[in-house]
């Protein structure tokens, strides 16, 4: 039983990356006190971002800070695309509670 669970968990995650329209990309000076579900948050003024803030995608409804400061480990990039859509690199992996691991490619998300 718990294989074929996880096999369908496979499938819907799947299913999300496929279907699920792309997280809008929000430029922000300070974080808002609600975040919404399908936004990434861009912190920072015009000169200098300093992290990216999402909520968790597998709905535990943490918020995950992603440090752009490149002076600083660890630290991740924003690619962004034409269509308003933005990339982070590397993957995004919580090591503790939930276990997400994850890519944020144009926009979306792609489990691992």
């Amino acid at each position: 039983m718990k294989r074929f669970t996880f096999l369908i968990w496979k499938v819907v995650k799947k299913w999300r990356d496929w279907f699920e329209p792309p997280y809008q990309t929000k430029y922000v000076v300070t974080l808002p006190e609600k975040l919404s579900r399908k936004a990434i948050y861009i912190v920072g003024d015009d000169r200098f971002t300093e992290h990216a803030t999402l909520l968790c995608p597998c709905r535990c409804g943490a918020q995950l800070h992603m440090n752009l400061i490149p002076d600083e480990r660890p630290c991740w990039f924003v690619t962004e695309h034409n269509n308003g859509t933005i990339s982070l690199e590397p993957s995004v992996w919580r090591q503790k509670s939930c276990k997400s691991h994850f890519f944020f490619i144009h926009g979306g998300i792609r489990w691992i």
